[in-house]
C-alpha cells in the first residue's frame, strides 16, 4: 500500500463487518473474485463479530481489541462488498493525508459506486468517542458532524447516474449475476457489467435512500453534511429567481450602494438585465415536473421593477408550482400591485425594512420614505386579512451599527401584526460589503457553504447560480436554455464546488476561497426552514 510522497506507508488492518449475514452464494462470489487475497494486499484482516468468515480470518470481538493494535489506520470494509477494488481504496489512501483527516470515505458524496472502496479511520481518533463497536463508529461518523476531519475520495470513477446504482451484494445482484455474469471483478469489471444489463435490471440495482437520515447524498446515503431530503438530493426544493439587478435604493449594506471614484456603477451593476420570461417558463415547467417546496422571487435590485412580476407568480400557480414568496422593500407595493399580487396567487412575502424610526431607515434605505413604505406594509396586511388570504407575511431586519439598538423594538413591533419577524446577521455579499457588528471567531473551523446543498439561484440572465449572495456571478453554471436544473444539479460544476467545500480543498482561484459570510450560514439555520413552518401553519416564533 503506497502513501504520499516523501511519506512511510501507513500501516493498517482490515475489519471485516456483516460476516454473520453471509449466505453460500455470497461465499461463492468471494471465492470466484478471490477477495481474500485482495483484502490482504492492504493489511491483515479481521472478522468482526462471529461469522462465516472465521475460518478464514481472527475474530475481534471487542474494541478494546482494535485500540490496542499498533496500526495506523483501519479499514472498514462491509462483507457484502463484491466488487471491492484495491486499487481504487489504495488511490484514495494516497491522496490523503492522515496527519490532518481522521476519516476517508468512499461511501457519501463520492463518484464511486457504492460497495467498491472503502471507509478509513485512523486508530487513534477512535479513542476519542466512547463507541461499542464499529458500526456504531460508521453510524455516527456518518450521520453527524462529531469532531472527526472527513475527507470525501475526489476520484470521479462513474457519473451520476451510474453513483446511483449498488455494487453490494444482494438478491436482486444475485438475481442479475444468474441471468448476467460478471467477466470480471473489481471497478472494471463492474462498469463492463453494469453496461449489459438492461435498463430494469439496473434500476432494481438502485440504491434505497436512507429514509431516516438527517442529511444525505445526491443518491441518499447518509452524511454529516449535505442535502436535507432525499427529495432536495434528487432535484432542489428551493428555486430562487433573482430576476433584475435593477433597484430604486441604495441601501448602505448592500451592493447596489457601491459606485466608483467617477459616480459609476461597478461592472456587475452596469447594465440592466431582466431575466427572459423564456427562461423563467422553463424553470417553472421544469419545477412543476419534478416537484418543489417553494418559488422565491428576489433579486440583486427590487423585483417590482420587472414588469413581468406579476405574470411571474401568474403562471407558477397556473402550473401548480408554489407557494410562491416574493422578497421586497416594500416601497412600491401600492395599493394596486398589492391587489394584483393577492389576485394572483402570492403565497408569502417578505419586507425588507431595516429599521424601527424613520431616521434610521432613511440612513440605511437610501432613496426610499419611510412613511410610504410603512404604510404600504401595513395596506398589504389589511387586505390579505379582508380577503381571507394565506399569504403569509415577514418582515426583516438585517443588523448593523445603525440599527441594531432598534433590533428589540423592531420585534415588538411588528410581532403582533405579521407571520415572522426574521432579524439576521449582515453578510459581506463576498466581500463586496464590510459587516459592522457581526463578530466571526479567529480560529474559527470552517463548515461547508450549504448554499450548495439547499437551492438553485437562477440569475438575472437566466444562468445558474450557486449563490445566492454573488453579485459579482462568480459562481455561475449554464444557462438553463443550455442544460436543466436537473442536470445542473447533478453535473460536475456543483459536485466539485460540493467537494471542494465539504473537504475544506477551495482553490485561491474560487470566490469561496477569501469568503467569510459561510459563518453567518450555519446548517441549524435557513430561510426554507421559515418558509417550512409559516406553510406548515405553525404558530409564529
Amino acid at each position: 500500500m503506497s502513501g504520499q510522497a516523501g511519506q512511510a506507508a501507513p500501516s493498517a488492518v482490515v475489519v471485516l463487518l456483516g460476516t454473520d449475514s453471509m449466505d453460500a452464494g455470497l461465499l461463492k462470489v468471494w471465492e470466484e473474485a478471490c477477495l481474500s487475497r485482495s483484502l490482504e494486499r492492504l493489511g491483515k484482516v479481521f472478522c468482526w463479530g462471529s461469522g462465516q468468515t472465521e475460518s478464514m480470518f481472527p475474530t475481534l470481538s471487542s474494541m478494546r481489541q482494535l485500540h490496542a493494535m499498533d496500526v495506523d489506520l483501519l479499514i472498514w470494509m462491509d462483507a457484502t462488498q463484491v466488487f471491492l477494488d484495491v486499487e481504487v481504496i489504495v488511490r484514495g489512501l494516497s491522496s490523503t493525508d492522515f496527519s490532518i483527516v481522521d476519516h476517508l470515505t468512499q461511501w457519501a458524496h463520492c463518484r464511486i459506486p457504492l460497495g467498491v472502496g472503502a471507509r478509513i479511520s485512523k486508530r487513534s481518533v477512535l479513542e476519542r468517542l466512547d463507541v461499542a463497536s464499529p458500526e456504531e463508529w460508521l453510524e455516527l461518523v456518518d450521520s453527524a458532524p462529531c469532531g472527526v476531519r472527513v475527507r470525501y475520495d475526489t476520484q470521479a470513477l462513474v457519473d451520476f447516474e451510474e453513483s446511483r446504482l449498488d455494487a453490494r451484494w444482494s438478491s436482486k445482484m444475485a438475481d442479475c449475476i444468474q441471468h448476467q455474469a460478471p467477466q470480471s471483478w473489481g471497478m472494471t469489471g463492474w462498469k463492463e457489467w453494469v453496461s449489459r444489463l438492461s435498463a430494469t435490471e439496473r434500476s432494481r440495482l438502485q440504491i434505497e435512500p436512507d429514509a431516516n437520515a438527517l442529511r444525505v447524498d445526491e443518491r441518499g446515503v447518509r452524511a454529516p453534511y449535505g442535502f436535507e431530503s432525499i427529495h432536495c438530493g434528487h432535484f432542489p426544493t428551493y428555486v430562487m429567481f433573482d430576476i433584475t439587478n435593477l433597484c430604486n435604493a441604495r441601501c448602505i449594506h448592500c451592493p447596489q450602494s457601491i459606485v466608483g471614484p467617477d459616480g459609476e456603477k461597478p461592472e456587475y451593476l452596469a447594465k440592466v438585465d431582466h431575466i427572459p420570461m423564456e427562461d423563467y417558463r422553463a424553470v417553472i415547467d421544469e419545477c412543476a415536473e419534478h416537484g418543489v417546496d417553494f418559488v422565491r422571487i428576489t433579486a440583486d435590485g427590487e423585483p417590482l421593477v420587472h414588469k413581468g412580476l406579476i405574470e411571474m407568480v401568474q403562471y407558477a400557480q397556473k402550473r401548480g408550482v408554489g407557494p410562491v414568496a416574493l422578497t421586497t422593500n416594500g416601497s412600491l407595493v401600492n395599493a394596486k400591485r398589492a391587489e394584483a399580487l393577492l389576485d394572483a396567487g402570492l403565497g408569502m412575502v417578505d419586507f425588507s425594512l431595516d429599521a424601527h424610526q424613520a431616521d434610521t431607515f432613511h440612513q440605511i434605505r437610501v432613496g426610499l420614505s419611510f412613511e410610504r413604505t410603512i404604510a404600504n406594509v401595513h395596506r398589504f396586511i389589511e387586505m390579505r386579512d379582508v380577503r381571507g388570504s394565506d399569504c403569509r407575511v415577514m418582515v426583516s431586519f438585517v443588523k448593523q451599527t445603525l440599527n441594531v439598538d432598534e433590533a428589540q423594538r423592531f420585534r415588538d413591533y411588528w410581532s403582533p401584526l405579521v407571520d415572522e419577524v426574521l432579524v439576521r446577521e449582515m453578510t459581506s455579499n463576498v466581500g463586496l460589503n464590510t459587516p459592522s457588528v457581526r463578530q466571526i471567531p479567529v480560529q474559527a473551523t470552517r463548515w461547508p457553504c450549504p448554499h450548495f446543498f439547499r437551492r438553485i439561484v437562477v440569475n438575472h440572465l437566466g444562468r445558474v447560480k450557486a449563490c445566492p449572495i454573488d453579485w459579482r456571478q462568480a459562481t455561475t453554471n449554464l444557462s438553463v436554455g443550455q442544460a436543466s436544473l436537473y442536470a445542473q444539479w447533478h453535473g460536475d460544476f456543483y459536485w466539485h464546488h460540493r467537494l471542494q467545500h465539504l473537504n475544506d480543498e477551495i482553490p485561491k482561484t474560487s470566490p469561496c476561497s477569501p469568503c467569510t459570510d459561510w459563518s453567518s450560514t450555519p446548517w441549524s439555520l435557513g430561510y426554507e426552514k421559515v418558509v417550512a413552518r409559516l406553510t406548515a401553519g405553525e404558530e409564529r416564533a
